[in-house]
């Protein structure tokens, strides 16, 4: 409460006092000088406040007459969770912290950090010696299954419905399961088994913080499942890791950040890289040089990786690799020629990925596919069809398609003026304005 008031978070207060008190709505109600109506909404999530006099009303409200004075707020370490750890027991101190600031929300731990930040940590990862593979340390039943198998639940939820659907959830199972069972001892085998499977965990729940745009622990979750996979001494799981980071460092804009983590990808893997993450790696060097509009050096990346997803043999590769098809394949290449203007190779190559595409496992995906679709039959200018196409985005968990949404309507506007045009960017504003 004490933080909230500080903060003056409205929608806090009032949920706050429905979870902590006996007050029954239609007393918030009146205490914020709102209808019973409005703080239901706030109470259900389909409402949050936000005009400064509405809020500066509720935060009066709910403190008239009670002294809550303003704390000194706790915040994020800028340094926790940043580093790999010397030892087992410390990775899993340190997930039991990062975890902890999240479930509680601590101030600062949405701050994305520097790439600086992590530059010590991709480092020590890429000079360490692994004493194996990893892959012989695969165990099929116990706490290894049962953490595969929540990791498998949660990405797949991701996959359809978004990151923010069930973050919260795996949090918690972060916290509650996972951690505890690394603090434990374990045979060697079950250890690195152990390890294995809950940096696979960790990584995903990065994906799910990353596509929900909290950002900070996203980044602090992916290096923490590099570290994972440095105790697993599972060399190709490290090297997914840092490929999964230069995705995210792109998105952000930090496009030399993303070329050097997938060349560092690369480099780590080694000669026990498969075909099929090469040219994964490949082409997120690739997407990193297409954003920053270096074209010879993104042709370069995306013909390497052409010739090595060419000489793929999926049979050979890891579980988690696995979603690189050539529905996938098709999608990196259709954003690389968007960003460097080639909508017509751009709208051939996004066809070919959603014609490839079926199911329901990989909702989201599509959508952004379709999105970039859009822009390129926008680039062709056949407006009306773009619209069609962009209109995909309804409400949705993930607040990159909404980030996608946005960018793409942000193109429309040229054409504002055009009943078409306009009806989709009033369809989009309302799409992003809920996501907000």
């Amino acid at each position: 409460m004490r933080r909230a008031a500080a903060e003056g978070d409205a929608n806090a207060l009032i949920r706050l006092l429905l979870r902590h008190t006996d007050l029954a709505q239609d007393a918030i109600a009146r205490m914020c000088d709102l209808s019973q109506t409005m703080v239901s909404r706030v109470l259900s999530g389909q409402r949050e406040l936000r005009r400064q006099e509405t809020v500066r009303r509720v935060v009066e409200g709910i403190t008239h007459g009670y002294d809550i004075p303003s704390p000194a707020l706790e915040r994020v370490p800028p340094e926790l969770g940043l580093a790999l750890n010397g030892s087992p027991q410390k990775t899993a101190e340190v997930l039991g912290q990062v975890a902890g600031v999240d479930v509680e929300d601590v101030p600062g731990v949405e701050e994305q950090p520097p790439a600086s930040a992590v530059s010590s940590a991709v480092l020590s990862w890429l000079v360490s010696v692994p004493t194996s593979g990893g892959a012989e340390a695969h165990v099929a039943e116990g706490p290894v299954a049962a953490i595969r198998s929540a990791s498998a639940t949660f990405s797949a939820l991701d996959n359809r419905f978004g990151g923010d659907n069930a973050r919260a959830a795996a949090v918690h199972y972060l916290n509650g399961t996972v951690v505890p069972l690394l603090r434990e001892s374990h045979a060697e085998k079950v250890g690195r088994a152990l390890f294995a499977v809950s940096a696979e965990f960790v990584l995903s729940l990065a994906w799910m913080s990353y596509d929900a745009q909290r950002n900070g622990a996203a980044r602090r979750y992916f290096v923490q499942a590099l570290d994972l996979a440095a105790h697993a001494s599972d060399r190709l799981l490290g090297a997914s890791v840092l490929s999964a980071m230069s995705h995210q460092a792109n998105y952000v804009g930090a496009h030399a950040e993303a070329r050097d983590l997938a060349r560092a990808a690369l480099s780590g893997a080694g000669e026990r890289a498969t075909q099929t993450m090469r040219a994964q790696f490949l082409m997120m060097e690739a997407r990193a040089h297409a954003a920053g509009q270096d074209k010879s050096a993104c042709f370069r990346a995306m013909s390497e990786a052409e010739r090595a997803f060419g000489r793929r043999d999926p049979g050979a590769d890891p579980g988690w690799i696995g979603y690189f098809d050539h529905a996938e394949y098709s999608d990196e290449v259709a954003h690389c020629h968007r960003d460097l203007g080639h909508a017509h190779v751009a709208r051939r190559l996004a066809e070919q990925s959603l014609a490839s595409s079926v199911g329901e496992e990989y909702a989201r995906s599509r959508v952004f596919t379709r999105l970039v679709l859009a822009a390129a039959v926008l680039g062709q200018g056949e407006i009306e069809e773009a619209c069609h196409l962009g209109s995909v985005v309804r409400a949705t968990s993930s607040a990159r398609c909404v980030g996608y949404l946005d960018a793409f309507a942000r193109s429309v506007r040229l054409y504002r003026g055009q009943p078409t045009a306009d009806r989709f960017l009033n369809q989009a504003r309302a799409v992003v304005s809920a996501a907000q």
